[in-house]
């Protein structure tokens, strides 16, 4: 008797957990409707479309189908001048929903979609509050929601990482764009990491390319690596940083993984893959009408270490596979 019960308490939770899993899945889809989403989507350069790719295979993890998404990207190929009128744009194709790839992108939408109601969703945006597009990360009090990049927080991780591949790391560059994203939220978690790990930090703006080849011509002979903080100027000016870093024996610790793959030496952090693909699940929730004054922001969910074998081999860097269990991915094939 208790066998026959304890079998059909098995079946019972066996239903359940069934039922849960499809509601997981399907949910966001109304079959009883033929209802289209128009969603625009505006990046600042080819390097972030990654994002967007992941996030519509997420819609499509969801249950979405191909036929229920009218897709539109606007891309401003590196120019940022060009951002604002491709907003303009999306709002009036009257699309339910506008996504965000970076911090000139979401400033843009939150100037011209936001008064048209139309809601936002950034993928791997940092300083969101200090920036004024949003008011808390728990209740946003606005029409954006997103995923955070963290790379404020991150900042101090990476300098520690950038250590631990080059140990006698003593001096480091740190080259920001006061332009972008504000560089004091970074600097308390960047601080504390340089006393913790007895290493002097060197602050420079830069502005544009021309810029930071100067800066890293005249200075590359004092420091043991350069780290970048975040801004659209370093995606645009990756073959620049990488030929410089080439060219003076100099290790840079990027701010993404697209970087990486280009010949920057590291990256931690939240990939562009990830933060797309995590993000299909708050744009799911908005395309079913959920409010996103009420959305948290969210951390991301995976991080990740990045290393170029092909750039630590050229800089002289030892690559000591049985002691870098720490490190995620290896990139052995720089993509020129």
């Amino acid at each position: 008797m208790r066998k026959r019960i304890a079998v059909f308490l098995s079946i019972i939770l066996l239903a359940v957990f069934i039922f849960h899993i499809e509601k997981k899945f399907t949910r966001y889809v109304n079959k009883n409707t033929n209802t289209k989403y128009k969603i625009g989507v505006i990046s600042a350069t080819d390097s972030r479309l990654g994002k967007v790719n992941a996030m519509i295979d997420g819609l499509y993890n969801y249950g979405y189908e191909k036929e229920d998404l009218e897709i539109i990207i606007k891309n401003a190929d590196g120019d940022k001048d060009k951002i604002e009128p491709l907003v303009q744009e999306l709002v009036k194709e009257r699309v339910d929903i506008i996504i965000t790839t970076g911090t000139f992108e979401t400033s843009a939408a939150k100037k011209y979609a936001d008064k048209e109601s139309i809601p936002i969703v950034f993928i791997g945006v940092g300083c969101t509050v200090e920036l004024g597009f949003i008011q808390d990360n728990i209740s946003p009090g606005c029409n954006i929601t997103g995923v955070d990049s963290h790379y404020v927080q991150l900042s101090g991780k990476r300098l520690e990482f950038l250590k631990r591949i080059v140990p006698d790391t003593e001096d480091v560059l740190i080259l920001y764009n006061p332009l972008t994203t504000p560089f004091g939220p970074s600097s308390k978690f960047l601080y504390e990491a340089a006393d913790k790990l007895q290493i002097e930090l060197e602050l420079i703006p830069v502005t544009n390319r021309e810029e930071i080849i100067e800066t890293i011509s005249k200075n590359y002979d004092k420091f043991d690596g350069i780290m970048l903080m975040c801004s659209l100027l370093f995606e645009s000016t990756i073959q620049d940083i990488v030929d410089a870093s080439l060219e003076y024996k100099i290790p840079v610790m990027g701010v993404n993984d697209i970087q990486v793959e280009k010949g920057m030496l590291a990256f931690y952090g939240s990939t562009n893959y990830n933060e797309g693909l995590q993000s299909a699940r708050l744009v799911a929730n908005v395309l079913e009408g959920q409010d996103p004054k009420i959305i948290p922001i969210e951390s991301p969910e995976n991080l990740e270490l990045h290393i170029n074998v092909d750039t630590a081999n050229a800089l002289g860097i030892e690559i000591d596979y049985s002691k870098m269990t720490f490190v995620d991915k290896f990139v052995k094939k720089t993509e020129r």
